[in-house]
């Protein structure tokens, strides 16, 4: 295996050259020709000489999404995170005799000027994030950056051993996001043929299964939830995939719960010895990490996400300070891109908690010495505060509840609704859980054992339990028709005769983490009641919880007002007021 920057180099030397990209993409890239960050530099009297390490971009405020998101008053805030050179701006940063005569050799005719800067500054693809207050923030790529990509992919799935030998199913949502397009892009990187089936609403559940035994699919990409009832669908029509070897999963967490349903699954298929293989990303990363092969094959602890740290500088911070973290130490991630050309990013805050930071040791598994994510990420917005008494309420971690009913061996699916009672936004929070038990499961046994469940470990009991069956429950999710995963969803009325966005957990292209969208209207398939029929409901026992804050959001202290000086102006996006309840993690994209 060839020795490149990201693969078997020793650490100290891996770092060293990190440290040297980034000072020089800083002074040579980022700060002549990103109008966002030459003017929020300018604005913090921050010169690109006064950055001399990495431990430096301390010193550089964080960007957050609230940052960046355009507004109907601001709608093309984020092409200003596009690097945008001219031909003056190329000659004064041309710091290095090597770039000079470059420049020289570039400026001498506008055709050669323009054909060279449009391969690598023109954005030809995008990508977009959604939040809950903002229009739908567009992540831009160049052609220069497509070819990045591409050898991200490729370096992932070389992580994972696959070879042009193989054939991919790819049923990853067609989308502007991540996940379908990464997928897209290592095969092509790769050679491999493959078949992009656009997910369940393009192709259907039915026909992809088709392809997967017909082309003699050895590779599958999905998100967890589309490959649980892709699988539950091929044990019950008795499908052969004897010939599936690896499983990628993307767009969502993958509890190991779940991946011991998966693994069954597969096992009854015929499909022994499977690499279920867990990614992480986000929209604004513009790529995905992932663990090596030998750790998906394990069922020991997982090693963790490979970083390409060429490609990115990531830092783990405390959420509340933003102090910088050591290694091992648990935080928030926060992004820096390295050597892109389309929309660039100065210490992003993701809004990610890394439980176990970043791991600076070989990997136990593949021996690779490249930085390593720890594998257990969750997200601060996932937190929701439940009044669920007139008087006080409790802060509930939604993350906490997809390990536990996704990994539940007696539940097939399961969706979470939200409401006030009587729709009075005063009253008090009721929580519905929606199942579709395994078959042969007492309704009342799992009944009082997931309130039990939900009570210990979120100290918050549902209001009721409704039981569907599964058809039904996936109808509601809109894992078939909608390319969106209904699996939170918060009806609760923001004043009287007002409701806020239905909270949905869309299958994002690339984030290992879920992303919370606009998705307004009745969340009940057409004709369906509010409980189905099918199945009695429990009785209303709303629970009390404990008194908890709920804490503000990030703050930028260093980005502070510096009064009326007009050299010194904030950039656009840094003067704003707060816009409703919109967070720098309110929307992440997870492979």
């Amino acid at each position: 295996m060839p020795k490149t920057l990201w693969d078997h180099v020793p650490p100290k030397q891996i770092l060293a050259a990190q440290e040297q990209h980034f000072l020089r993409y800083l002074r040579e890239q980022v700060y002549p020709y990103s109008p966002y960050y030459r003017k929020l530099l300018d604005y913090q009297r921050i010169k690109p000489g006064v950055i001399r390490n990495i431990k430096d971009i301390s010193s550089i405020p964080f960007t957050t999404k609230a940052d960046i998101a355009p507004l109907p008053d601001d709608p093309d805030l984020p092409a200003s995170l596009v690097l945008q050179p001219t031909r003056e701006r190329l000659k004064e940063a041309a710091s290095s005799l090597r770039l000079k005569n470059a420049v020289q050799r570039l400026t001498h005719g506008k055709k050669a000027f323009n054909k060279i800067k449009d391969w690598e500054y023109l954005p030809i693809h995008f990508h977009f994030t959604i939040g809950r207050t903002a229009l739908p923030t567009p992540i831009l790529y160049t052609a220069y950056d497509l070819q990045r990509m591409r050898e991200a992919g490729r370096r992932l799935f070389e992580l994972l051993e696959l070879e042009r030998e193989d054939m991919l199913i790819n049923a990853f949502p067609f989308s502007p996001h991540l996940a379908f397009w990464m997928t897209y892009f290592a095969a092509d990187a790769v050679g491999m043929p493959a078949l992009h089936t656009g997910g369940g609403r393009i192709l259907g559940t039915r026909r992809i299964l088709d392809a997967l035994e017909l082309l003699k699919g050895s590779v599958l990409t999905a998100t967890p939830s589309y490959a649980y009832h892709l699988l539950r669908m091929a044990v019950s029509e008795g499908r052969d995939l004897s010939h599936l070897h690896t499983l990628i999963m993307g767009g969502d967490r993958l509890p190991e719960g779940l991946k011991g349903k998966i693994l069954e699954l597969l096992r009854r298929c015929g499909a022994e010895e499977v690499a279920v293989a867990s990614t992480y990303g986000f929209t604004e990363g513009k790529l995905a990490w992932s663990e090596c092969r030998a750790s998906a094959l394990s069922k020991e602890k997982s090693s963790g996400y490979h970083l390409f740290p060429d490609m990115e500088i990531i830092e783990i911070v405390d959420p509340e300070s933003g102090k910088r973290l050591e290694p091992g130490e648990d935080g928030e991630l926060v992004y820096t891109s390295l050597e892109w050309r389309g929309s660039v990013l100065l210490r992003f805050r993701t809004g990610d908690i890394v439980k176990g930071g970043i791991d600076l040791s070989p990997c136990p598994y593949c021996g690779r010495t490249v930085p390593r994510l720890g594998a257990e990420i969750t997200r601060a917005s996932q937190y929701k505060e439940f009044q669920l008494t007139k008087l006080k309420g409790t802060l509930v971690d939604l993350n906490a509840l997809y390990p536990l009913l996704s990994g539940h061996k007696d539940v097939l699916e399961w969706q979470l609704e939200i409401r006030k009672h009587n729709d009075d936004p005063y009253d008090l929070d009721e929580l519905i859980l929606h199942i579709s038990p395994s078959e042969g499961i007492s309704k009342k046994y799992l009944e009082k054992e997931l309130e039990d469940l939900l009570q210990r470990e979120i100290e918050v009991a549902p209001t009721r339990i409704v039981f569907h069956t599964l058809p039904r429950l996936l109808q509601r999710l809109g894992l078939e028709n909608q390319g969106l995963e209904r699996r939170f969803v918060d009806l609760r009325p923001v004043e009287a005769g007002k409701r806020v966005a239905s909270q949905d957990r869309r299958v994002e292209g690339g984030s290992g983490q879920e992303e919370m969208t606009l998705g307004e209207g009745d969340p009940w398939p057409e004709g369906e009641a509010a409980e189905d029929e099918d199945f009695p409901s429990h009785a209303d026992s709303p629970v009390e919880g404990g008194s908890q804050d709920l804490g503000g959001e990030n703050t930028q202290a260093s980005q502070a007002q510096r009064g009326d000086d007009p050299e010194h102006t904030p950039p656009a996006g840094l003067d704003r007021e707060p816009q409703g309840e919109e967070s720098p993690q309110d929307d992440r994209d997870r492979p």
